[in-house]
Formats: structure tokens, sequence, C-alpha cells
């Protein structure tokens, strides 16, 4: 299939909204292995266009396509870091080691208030503590749930450390409300272990790309 014939296909399936993950597996495909006849004019719209479409797709699909991110380093940091929650941890160190060598994020993160989170984790009669989670740190409530449900504890730890909180409200958050962890003193450690301008990019990244009035208007088109 030439060039051409390729990217046509693909703007079918573009308009076609029940040809997801189809569409997914095939901007991936030619992403990571760009055909000599293709012209690079065309990378910018391919790769605006796959990270458009992998925040619509399913879980298995995104931890599917994020296992094939290493080595990658052609790839935009922009939609690599639409991957990390879904990444393997070789993968995961890639995309710290990426934006830690980026430099400070453009702007600041949203910084909650580290007593009032650690209190709601606290609270035993909060109904839903994951919806107040997000709304602290401006993210949406999906994400929000998908890092809490880490038991790695290192994307909970990515957040807290981007928003300037310290290791004592981490701790909190991730005993009180993290995934059960077989390793707790490794989960705790995490948080050493990630890079603070990393942590910056990515938590700035999720409350600019997976906030909560992105998540609204998803919701909507649905």
């Amino acid at each position: 299939m030439s060039a051409h014939d390729r990217l046509t296909h693909l703007l079918e399936l573009a308009g076609e909204g029940s040809q997801r993950t189809a569409l997914v597996g095939e901007l991936a495909d030619l992403l990571l292995d760009w055909p000599c006849d293709c012209p690079d004019a065309m990378r910018a719209p391919v790769v605006a266009l796959l990270e458009k479409t992998v925040r619509e797709t399913d879980d298995d699909t995104r931890a599917k396509l994020a296992a094939r991110l290493g080595g990658h380093g052609e790839l935009p940091l922009e939609l690599v870091n639409e991957f990390y929650l879904s990444a393997p941890r070789s993968v995961r160190r890639e995309i710290l080691m990426r934006n830690e060598l980026a430099g400070e994020a453009d702007d600041v993160a949203a910084e909650p208030d580290a007593a009032l989170l650690v209190a709601a984790a606290r609270d035993a009669k909060l109904g839903d503590f994951t919806e107040r989670f997000g709304s602290a740190f401006a993210i949406a409530p999906c994400t929000a749930e998908t890092i809490l449900c880490d038991a790695s504890g290192e994307a909970l730890a990515v957040l807290c450390k981007g928003a300037h909180l310290d290791r004592a409200a981490f701790s909190a958050v991730a005993l009180l409300k993290g995934a059960p962890a077989a390793d707790t003193a490794a989960r705790l450690c995490a948080f050493d272990m990630v890079p603070q301008h990393a942590a910056e990019r990515l938590t700035r990244y999720w409350q600019i790309h997976h906030s909560p009035s992105e998540y609204r208007q998803t919701e909507a088109a649905e």
C-alpha cells in the first residue's frame, strides 16, 4: 500500500467512531516505522490524531501500544506522556528520564492543600475519595483512579512530587487510599526515585490533557 493510500485509509478510519482501536493501532504502526515515501510533513497531524484517539480507546489497547514505545526516542514527548500510566516499568523510566532532561515545565502545576488531602484520605465517612483527590489535583476522576490504583506507587509519587507535596503527604495517601502492594516499603520509596522536573512536567501534562473539563467533553461526545 502506498503512503497516499495508507493515509487515505487512516482518514477513513478516523471518520468511523467504531474503529478507534483499529485506527490507534495503524497510527502507531505508521509512526513506529515511518515509510520513506511518506512526507515528513504528515508526522505532526498523525501524532496529533494518535494522541487524541488513544485517550478514547480501552485500557488493553493502550497497554499494548505503550509496551512498544521503548527505545523510540524520536517520538514527541507530548505523545509518549500520554502512555505513561499504561506503560511497563522500563518504558515508564524512559518517559521519566525524557521529561527530566526536558527541564522545568512551562506552567506551574496546581498545588493542593496537603493537610486537607490527608484529612480526606483518613475520613472513613467520605464517600468518594477519588473524586475529591482528582479535584484537588485538577485532574479527571478516571485519571485520578488510575493513579491511585497503580500498585507500584510511582504514578502517585509523580503526581504528589509534581504538585510539590512532601513525602509525608504522599506516604499517607499511598497507605490509606493506594492500591494494595506486596512491597509497601518499595512503594513508599518511589517518591525518592522520581526526578523532580519529570514529575512537574507529567503532572502539568495530566492537568492540561486530563482535566475535569476534558473528561466532561469526552463523556458528552460519547
